[in-house]
């Protein structure tokens, strides 16, 4: 049975961070706790809740480890409805994902050998007055099988990166705003697309329309089978909700034609896979793509994309996963990403809202 009254962070595990980065803050079960069951540990996480918090707002993202009860995606959303009471779905999403269990998915379906730009997860979505704030508090990570080599989700801080960003770049993208549009297809292809029947959780038209309507989208049907998705001006920097701190909040540098989705070897790396993803790349193109403008239409210098980049690349922090390891970052205040994996990998996610009340 367990005790109903509350037990302290140090009774179970102890805080530390990677050696030279404040980024994840690590809470490691104490050797002689790591056998606690699953019950009792969510016990301790929501009686710790608000600590846990609290800290995940000055750092940014926290990793629970070695917990040796945390096995699987029932533990993994288990954990994530007492931290966040409210899982969120992946309607509206950019990138290619699978149902796990639940509200679990998987962390990216997108193939191994390449690299997933760091990225605050749906940083893209405008907000309305239906969805004022329409994008997940929390994006969390679970391993279920640690990679045969790299397969990292570098992580960085936002704030960090828009004290490091040019001025007049800043100035920039908040004075003329950002736009997305999407090519979406009906089917893939090349294996990792974004399909509209995925992104609009639904393969009925009238359906999609009305998700799109109430998003406040214009969208139009291809000859193709596909759909063009015009969204409304987002924004480009924010304040987080709780700190009031100021953060660079945008996908730009990832959705755009000189990045994204047909870069880099996205069928392999073999000689002959370059050849013909190569022969591939522009009919591909035409029926799969982001390519994100500012709000007045007007392109976006190229240099502003390599510097945010170069900003982020230069900011960003790596760990090596082990299994059973369970990331949580704050959406707003951290970005992630993937480096190349050898199989095997197994990496679920969740997304998550607060309270508000």
């Amino acid at each position: 049975m367990i005790s109903e009254k509350p037990v302290p962070v140090s009774e179970l595990a102890t805080f530390k961070t990677f050696s030279g980065t404040p980024l994840p803050l690590v809470i490691e079960a104490k050797p002689e706790k790591a056998n606690v069951s699953r019950e009792e540990l969510l016990h301790w996480i929501a009686a710790n809740r608000q600590e846990f918090e609290t800290k995940l707002q000055k750092h940014g993202a926290i990793l629970f480890r070695g917990f040796k009860s945390l096995t699987g995606a029932e533990d993994f959303e288990a954990v994530m409805k007492v931290v966040s009471h409210t899982l969120l779905d992946y309607a509206g999403g950019t990138t290619p994902r699978s149902a796990v269990s639940g509200k679990i998915v998987s962390s990216t379906d997108a193939p191994a050998q390449m690299t997933i730009g760091l990225h605050q997860e749906m940083s893209y979505l405008e907000p309305s007055a239906s969805f004022p704030d329409p994008t997940p508090d929390k994006v969390a990570f679970f391993c279920e099988i640690e990679p045969g080599g790299a397969g990292q989700t570098p992580i960085c801080d936002m704030r960090v990166v828009l004290e490091r960003l040019p001025k007049d770049l800043i100035e920039r993208f908040e004075s003329k705003g950002l736009i997305l549009t999407r090519q979406l297809p009906f089917t893939k292809e090349a294996g990792h697309e974004v399909t509209w029947p995925t992104m609009f959780g639904t393969s009925d038209k009238k359906e999609a329309e009305a998700f799109a309507e109430k998003r406040g989208w214009r969208i139009e049907w291809t000859d193709d089978g596909g759909v063009r998705v015009y969204q409304k001006p987002s924004p480009t920097t924010k304040s987080h909700r709780v700190t009031g701190e100021k953060i660079w909040f945008n996908q730009a540098h990832l959705l755009h034609k000189e990045y994204a989705p047909w870069k880099g070897d996205f069928l392999g790396t073999t000689p002959e896979q370059i050849d013909e993803a190569n022969r591939r790349r522009p009919e591909l193109s035409k029926r799969f793509f982001y390519h994100s403008t500012h709000a007045d239409g007007s392109e976006i210098m190229v240099s502003d994309l390599e510097t945010i980049r170069q900003t982020i690349d230069k900011t960003m922090t790596m760990f090596d996963w082990k299994a059973g390891d369970l990331l949580i970052c704050d959406n707003k205040l951290v970005s992630h990403g993937r480096q190349p994996y050898s199989p095997p990998r197994k990496i679920l996610a969740a997304l998550a809202a607060d309270d508000r009340g």
